[in-house]
């Protein structure tokens, strides 16, 4: 704000100020961003975005005359600044510095084009959240190859289906993998990802825990090239930083959760992405040089891109592979302990799963140089903000909001407003974020649909498979034409904040009164027995309106009686009598993607005697069994 009013733009009192600017004048905002933020890159600014008509109507090709290299930003720091820090639970401990990082890197770059690999390539990884996955992607990146990442949490279907998709021509897989301190062997996944997938010509094999002596013996099919990664950091190479790609040039192959559906297969452009999550990191997270980030992921999901981003700021990624509930969660709160980490980026699930198991990490650990945390992947409860700043300490809690669709937030933190119990506290910069209500007005201090109307750099290039843009058209635009409909049940507040309420396509109907299952869940924190619930719509046969079914799952040994079905009813009840579910049942577990997001509309589709759509999707498909089997048959008898 103070580095535009000395170049001459208005003058800001505020945050809400500098927003609205930022819509208003997207040319001037852009730009300037990119100069502030100081990405490395040539050529022009001008034209923020190109004037050509792209596949769908936000999708622009963004400083069409600026060009740079992903990893050039990446690797800018001194040789010895302290680039990554990575446990692997509790049993392996590994510090790289950015000089040792940009010799990893050249040996990988090297290998990939001895191998032949150049710009447009596709390179697919089945990695933990290990060091080795930010190494090889840099590499990837560097001359221009896409990357597509699977982590080790996807079961092996949900890893097939990707690689087809991607068609990559390398793989790059670990050997094994560390879980609740057990090695997992990973060989015959690997060899199915490659007999499977007939575009791979090149395969990287990594141990990363050194325990694997017999990974060569994999018979691979013929013409296959097989590499150790270990080998190929052996082989010295000069890291070669010289070509620059267009801001627009493919850099990530993402696919979306599958919460609603068969996931999507989303490609992101290098420079989009670089500027929308340098944004995000210093401006709305407060990420300074120095600064330690954390952020609790796999490899599957985009925080794990978004932590790779820091490094950009010269920051140091903390990381973390493994269970995150060892020792009941402390194995986590250890790490950003010691390590003096000073962004700690987790779930409302994780918080929730140590709040549930009588965790209380500010009792336990220092954490004396954490100063904020942020939270996202589902919606943070009010009741979460007070066990952070009772259980942990009072900090800048920062919950954010957005989706792999972009690769970044619609809301986030800010470091110029206050903390809102149960709020995002503002819009990202430069988007446009309204709420629609029914008639498509924008709304404050009403429910409605998140839209955003202006063009935003991280939004996909293209959908994979999809040619001529017209799934990537009916993904977002089918409701409003030229207006980005997201799917989520969002509240804008008279002072700039938002409350998330869930997806949209879950709301719930109860007598025709729309109802937001996150505020069920919510209120659902007061019942302790409760660890987790799933709510969604059932219309019996012959009613004019849906009942609401609600499953939970138990703390151990406990059993839904008539007593505890009483405490639910009550406690929901008492927020709202709309809130109280016709049936109560208990369920083993509920279908969850891998990074936590419930998917119930694989639920609601199996009530309806629907195929679910997107068990691939899922961490945990086997959970859907009991859904359409005992679930469907004890639902129609109570309902109908």
């Amino acid at each position: 704000m103070q580095e535009l009013t000395a170049s001459g733009e208005q003058g800001f009192d505020d945050f809400e100020q500098l927003h609205n600017w930022s819509v208003r004048e997207p040319a001037k905002f852009w730009s300037n961003l990119v100069r502030f933020l100081g990405l490395k890159g040539e050529g022009s600014l001008e034209p923020y975005v190109d004037a050509l008509e792209g596949p769908t109507p936000l999708a622009k090709r963004w400083f069409p005359n600026f060009k740079l290299n992903f990893t050039e930003n990446l690797l800018s720091g001194a040789e010895d600044q302290l680039a990554i820090i990575s446990w692997s639970e509790g049993e392996l401990k590994r510090r790289i510095t950015m000089g040792e990082m940009r010799s990893s890197v050249a040996a990988v770059q090297g290998h990939l084009k001895r191998s032949g690999i150049v710009s447009g390539a596709r390179v697919f990884a089945y990695l933990p959240n290990i060091p080795e996955a930010v190494i090889c992607m840099a590499g990837a990146a560097s001359i221009g190859a896409a990357w597509s990442s699977c982590g080790t949490d996807y079961q092996e279907q949900g890893v097939l289906s990707r690689a087809a998709r991607v068609a990559p021509t390398v793989l790059i897989a670990a050997t094994s993998f560390l879980w609740r301190g057990k090695v997992v062997n990973l060989t015959e996944t690997v060899r199915q990802l490659v007999e499977k997938t007939p575009s791979i010509e090149h395969v990287i094999l990594v141990d990363y825990l050194g325990r694997d002596k017999n990974y060569g013996s994999i018979k691979f099919r013929s013409g296959v090239s097989v590499a150790d990664y270990l080998d190929i950091l052996r082989t010295p190479t000069q890291l070669d930083l010289s070509e620059k790609f267009s801001f627009s040039h493919p850099l990530y192959i993402m696919f979306s959760s599958g919460t609603t559906g068969a996931p999507k297969g989303l490609v992101h452009g290098a420079g989009g992405t670089l500027l929308e999550h340098m944004k995000e990191l210093v401006l709305h997270g407060d990420l300074r040089s120095g600064d330690r980030l954390f952020y609790q992921t796999s490899t599957s999901w985009m925080m794990w891109n978004w932590l790779v981003s820091a490094l950009a700021r010269e920051a140091t990624i903390v990381m973390y592979d493994g269970d995150p509930l060892c020792e009941d969660g402390r194995t986590v709160w250890r790490l950003n302990d010691e390590e003096r980490v000073t962004h700690f980026g987790t779930s409302a699930a994780f918080l929730g799963a140590t709040e549930r198991l009588g965790v209380f990490p500010g009792d336990e650990f220092p954490l004396t140089e954490l100063r904020a945390m942020l939270s996202t992947g589902s919606t943070l409860y009010g009741a979460q903000f007070d066990y952070v700043m009772r259980s942990i300490k009072p900090l800048w809690l920062q919950s954010i909001s957005g989706g792999t669709d972009i690769l970044g937030c619609f809301g986030l933190g800010c470091p110029l407003k206050p903390v809102i119990r149960g709020e995002v506290q503002c819009k990202s910069l430069g988007y446009n974020v309204q709420v629609f209500n029914a008639e498509a007005k924008a709304v404050i201090g009403q429910e409605g649909e998140l839209v955003c109307a202006s063009p935003a750099p991280s939004m996909p290039l293209s959908f994979l498979d999809d040619p001529d843009g017209a799934h990537y058209r009916a993904a977002y635009f089918a409701e409003y034409g030229s207006v980005w409909r997201h799917g989520d049940l969002l509240e804008e507040t008279p002072h700039g904040g938002l409350i998330f309420l869930g997806r949209s396509d879950a709301t719930l109907k109860p007598a025709g009164v729309r109802v937001a299952t996150v505020d069920i869940y919510g209120a659902l924190q007061a019942v302790p027995r409760v660890q987790q619930a799933l709510a969604v719509g059932y219309l019996p046969v012959g009613a004019a309106s849906e009942k609401i079914v609600l499953f939970v799952v138990l703390a151990k040994e406990n059993v839904l009686d008539d007593a505890l079905k009483q405490e639910i009813n009550g406690v929901l009840k008492n927020s709202n009598a709309f809130y109280v579910p016709a049936l109560i049942l208990q369920a083993p577990e509920l279908p969850r993607t891998p990074n936590n997001k419930l998917s119930e509309l694989s639920v609601k589709r199996l009530l309806r005697g629907e195929d679910p759509g997107n068990s691939a999707a899922l961490a945990n498909p086997e959970s859907l069994t009991f859904f359409s089997t005992i679930g469907l048959e004890r639902i129609r008898e109570a309902l109908g």
